[in-house]
């Protein structure tokens, strides 16, 4: 066990190897896609404005296996790191990092979460202040908290009621898969914001769950068609579609905006697993997509998430200050998963769509008793 340095400084110890899933082939099947690893954790090597943080919660997203499968950028030659977010306990630190301290509960993202121990540069982490949430709450806010708040501002134009004040005016704001990781945030928001939301989910549990959240019409798309539903309901359409699912519900969605409509494409998760989301011949109609968007004024835009690294920190800010609040709520799936060795088990369920909330992975099996610690 290290436990001190020649390069920076150190207050705890650090294991001399540490473990890591990594991608060993290109394949949207994430568990034939990875194998686990232990590689040293060589501090020495480090630029001294980085730390180590020990992880201690990650969290799962649809788009981890278009990272395996190399369909985002950057297209990395196997074997390469994976993981998008991780919340955990700075265990070391360059002498060149300020504004924290060894032991501080930290947020990140980046691709190299789903390891035990993970060098980063400290500029890209979020020091969790007092009161620190229970973990895996921070979790959500992450990728799938941010994508939302970022996408519905810069992407979607999506107006703050308290902003605006007497110029604010009230927009039909539709989420799918609603009540998922990001679909929850993307609720939230937009009814914090002073919009009427619609969102759609498949099972009356979730309906429960949606309406908790402050969803003003919930569609469940398995008892209720989603195009009759936009058409007879809201004739004028919808102006802001906050969409992740793809095929014919993104069909659905594009018919029925309104003008000037805004449809915001943040992924497709009911094509990634067979790859038709990346090639032409992929699911959805090829009705005339142009004069649609033409003659509504309307457009589809599209939003990735590593491509605003800018807004990252003010909207982190924002979102945790809303949950210390008690203004937000972040939904964390209930299903227990520990371990790296079963970031492959929770990935799959995550296909399963069954998951309420975020599907996280609890990386340390004391992390409760480190969870009252803090």
């Amino acid at each position: 066990v290290c436990g001190s340095f020649v390069f920076g400084f150190s207050l705890m110890s650090l294991p001399a190897r540490v473990r890591k899933l990594v991608v060993t082939k290109y394949s949207p099947k994430f568990r034939e896609a990875t194998a686990l690893v232990e590689v040293p954790l060589d501090v020495a090597s480090l630029s001294e404005d980085f730390i180590v943080v020990r992880n201690i919660y990650t969290g799962i997203n649809a788009s981890d296996i278009n990272w395996t499968n190399g369909k985002y950028p950057p297209r990395l030659d196997p074997p390469y790191d994976c993981g998008f977010e991780a919340v955990g306990t700075v265990a070391w630190m360059g002498k060149d990092v300020v504004g924290m301290k060894v032991g501080d509960v930290v947020g990140y993202t980046g691709i190299n979460c789903f390891s035990e121990y993970a060098p980063v540069m400290y500029k890209q982490v979020f020091v969790i202040p007092a009161p620190v949430p229970p973990l895996p709450n921070i979790i959500p806010l992450l990728v799938s908290g941010l994508t939302a708040s970022i996408a519905l501002e810069q992407i979607g134009e999506m107006k703050q009621k308290d902003k605006e004040g007497a110029s604010f005016k009230q927009e039909r704001v539709l989420v799918t898969a609603a009540a998922g990781g990001t679909g929850q945030f993307a609720v939230q928001l937009a009814k914090l914001a002073g919009h009427f939301v619609i969102g759609t989910c498949g099972d009356e549990s979730k309906v429960a769950l949606l309406k908790r959240l402050g969803c003003d019409r919930v569609i469940n798309y398995k008892t209720e068609k989603l195009h009759e539903v936009l058409r007879n309901e809201f004739p004028e359409g919808i102006n802001l579609v906050y969409e992740s699912v793809g095929g014919d519900t993104y069909e659905a969605c594009l018919s029925n905006l309104a003008v000037r409509g805004r449809l915001v494409v943040i992924g497709m998760v009911g094509s990634y697993q067979d790859g038709s989301a990346f090639s032409r011949s992929g699911s959805g109609s090829q009705a005339p997509v142009g004069m649609k968007l033409l003659a509504k004024s309307a457009s589809v835009r599209g939003f990735l998430l590593t491509q605003f690294q800018r807004h990252m920190r003010s909207h982190f800010q924002r979102l945790l200050a809303l949950l210390q609040a008690g203004k937000l709520q972040t939904v964390v799936d209930k299903t227990q998963f520990i371990g790296l060795e079963q970031v492959a088990d929770a990935v799959d369920y995550l296909y399963t769509a069954k998951n309420q909330g975020k599907v996280v992975v609890q990386l340390t099996k004391e992390a409760r008793t480190l969870t009252s610690k803090l």
